[in-house]
Parts: structure tokens; C-alpha cells; sequence
């Protein structure tokens, strides 16, 4: 969806936070940037044992003990669920990267979530925005 490129000095946050917000609330994927979502971790967790020789004895070699029916499925659905937020994730951070200048995007790019991103860009524009009303007025 289109949303207005966000200018560099930030004059049209104000326009621009509603209208992204809009558009990402339209695709269902408001929760990557609303703190309300976070990547779903896998409660499944690998158990290890001693490998045991032909003779009975320990080999100091850990051998991974094989999952059970219901860890398998549980793990299976957690991959579909994981692959669900990356595909949200990236279709915010794509929707952020195409309306901001390079000098911007150069500055979020690493921050890692979707949320991090909209934070660092809410932090930076939020109060010149509010500085901006306050001149106007």
C-alpha cells in the first residue's frame, strides 16, 4: 500500500506515522509494531544422555535423545508460526524502508525488529514533531 515518503528533516511525521500506521493496521500486521507481538520462541528444547557402549559403559560421547510424537508436532507448528511473524516482519520493514531517505534507512537498518525500527524512527521524529506544533501555534 502507499504510504508518503517520510521527509528527511521530518516535517510530515505527523501525516506520515498515521497513514503507515493505517496501512500496516490494514494488512493485520500492526502488532510487529505495537509492542503486542513478539517472535515465537520454540519450548521444545533438545535433551541429550551419555552414548553407551556395546559393553554397557559410558563413551563421554552426548547422543540427542529423539523427540517425542507431540514434541515433533509441537515444533512443526511453532516453524509455521515463526515463518508467519518473519513474513509480517519483513512486509513492516519493507513498508518502512521504501519511505525513507538512505541517509535514514542507513541509520535503523540494524536494529533487528520491526518494533526497534518504529521506535528509533518514533524517537527521533515524535518530539521535532511536537516542537514543530509548538512554532506554529
Amino acid at each position: 500500500m502507499k504510504v508518503l515518503k517520510l521527509e528527511a528533516g521530518g516535517v510530515n511525521w505527523v501525516i506520515y506515522k498515521d497513514r503507515f500506521l493505517w496501512s500496516i493496521d490494514a494488512r493485520g500486521l500492526l502488532k510487529h509494531i505495537d509492542g503486542s507481538d513478539r517472535e515465537p520462541i520454540c519450548l521444545v528444547k533438545p535433551r541429550y544422555t551419555s552414548k553407551i557402549d556395546a559393553s554397557g559403559n559410558d563413551t563421554g560421547i552426548m547422543v540427542q535423545i529423539p523427540f517425542t510424537a507431540d514434541e515433533e508436532k509441537e515444533i512443526k507448528e511453532w516453524k509455521v508460526e515463526l515463518k508467519e511473524w518473519k513474513q509480517g516482519e519483513a512486509v513492516v520493514k519493507q513498508q518502512i524502508a521504501t519511505m525513507i531517505s538512505n541517509s535514514l534507512f542507513m541509520k535503523i537498518r540494524g536494529k533487528g525488529t520491526a518494533l526497534k525500527i518504529w521506535e528509533s524512527l518514533k524517537g527521533d521524529f515524535q518530539n521535532k514533531s511536537r516542537m514543530v506544533s509548538v512554532d506554529l501555534r
